[in-house]
């Protein structure tokens, strides 16, 4: 006489293992677009750095400057 212990069959095993390795498939794609993310934060948090350098230097340079610097056309356009 047989007696089944548990209450999977065979094939509930090989199911629940290809479960596993599904899971595991995903958290590798979501750690890489974690890894990936990170890696673009960074790198633009480094360019807002350098374009608000820049634009502190160009901003102490222009008030260093006369409004109307010569050579420059101040006549003003009528508007229609």
């Amino acid at each position: 006489m047989k007696t089944c212990l548990s209450r999977t069959s065979p094939h509930g095993a090989s199911q629940a293992g290809s479960a596993v390795i599904v899971m595991l498939a995903m958290l590798a794609v979501m750690a890489l677009l974690v890894a990936s993310n990170t890696r673009t934060i960074n790198s633009l948090r480094t360019e807002v750095h350098l374009v608000d350098q820049r634009q502190t230097v160009r901003l102490a340079a222009g008030a260093a400057t006369p409004e109307h610097p010569t050579g420059t056309n101040t006549t003003a356009v009528p508007t229609p």
